[in-house]
């Protein structure tokens, strides 16, 4: 039994879930929170949340997360193996986010949004993409495909990862010693960062300190990565001269939560990205299928890196 636990089961998902597994899979059911059923038959659960009590469904096998972040499954029993999703298409929809708040970035748009606000007119000679650094936090899929857009836009592109990579057109950098270096020549920094122990809180003061003058930064990570505080310190300081930010610790955030008023900041409510149902699906179905032959699964994630 597939059960899709929580919002794994809006509309359009689990429509199309049950299509692809009708022609598919069909011998194995959908269930879901408004479907009785024996949590005991439950051998594949479908969440983007654990669930309140996994002893409830002893024969589980596999989780399937409904996002690529895996973070909020820390808990999940030994044994089980955590699937990530994985979507070319949720990974260009990013990298398209990633070009528009860099190109704004660029051409200064949130000072401009906070001069009309004012009655202001106050321009500034426009820069080209050419004479500007990107640097990219994460070289995963959609970290992969934000450089490759960025590229053809013009800008110069960096990335940093944990481990040594080699990205044709990319200044790859790896290690504390490379994130300092991301920092000090990247004029806009990208966090597209899977959230772990390491990542947690990592755009503090002093991380901010260290991005070079006038940077910009466009936060589509998670939002533990980022002190939001002191991010609205190193804005209203003019140390950065803007920012994106997609996503926020608390989801929404509350009508007086400090971030809606921060000077600089673009606010997006985690739009970035979105999975898409039909390669979710097909997903699901390549996977449960090598399980069933005893292959290795897609995206397992490695419970020690934490992605």
């Amino acid at each position: 039994m597939f059960y899709c636990h929580g919002n794994a089961h809006d509309g359009e998902r689990i429509d199309t879930l049950r299509r692809v597994f009708a022609e598919e899979i069909p011998e194995l059911p959908i269930v879901t929170d408004h479907d009785g059923f024996d949590p005991e038959a439950v051998r594949y659960l479908f969440s983007f949340v654990p669930p309140e009590d996994y002893g409830r469904f002893p024969g589980l096998e596999v989780l399937f997360s409904v996002s690529a972040g895996v973070d909020q499954f820390a808990a999940l029993p030994a044994g089980v193996p955590l699937v990530r999703m994985v979507s070319p298409t949720n990974a260009r929809r990013v990298s398209q986010y990633v070009a528009m708040a860099a190109l704004a970035l660029t051409r200064e748009l949130p000072r401009y949004l906070s001069d009309q606000q004012a009655r202001r007119w106050h321009p500034v000679s426009p820069v080209l993409t050419e004479t500007r650094t990107v640097g990219v936090m994460g070289l995963g899929t959609t970290g992969l495909a934000s450089a490759e857009v960025l590229a053809g836009l013009g800008f110069r592109v960096a990335g940093w990862s944990r481990n040594p990579r080699r990205i044709d057109g990319v200044t790859c950098l790896h290690g504390p010693e490379g994130l300092d270096r991301l920092l000090a020549i990247s004029d806009i920094v990208v966090c597209l960062l899977p959230l772990t122990d390491e990542t947690r809180g990592l755009m503090d003061d002093g991380f901010f300190a260290r991005m070079k003058p006038g940077a910009g930064l466009i936060h589509a990570g998670r939002g533990a990565h980022c002190d939001y505080p002191a991010l609205a310190r190193a804005l209203e300081s003019g140390h950065l001269s803007g920012a994106f930010a997609d996503v926020q610790p608390v989801e929404p955030p509350g009508p007086d939560d400090a971030v809606w008023a921060i000077p600089g900041l673009v606010v997006t409510p985690h739009v970035a990205g979105r999975l898409d149902p039909e390669e979710a699906a097909r997903n699901i179905v390549l996977n449960i299928r090598r399980h069933a032959r005893g292959e290795p699964l897609m995206w397992q994630v490695d419970r020690a890196r934490g992605y």
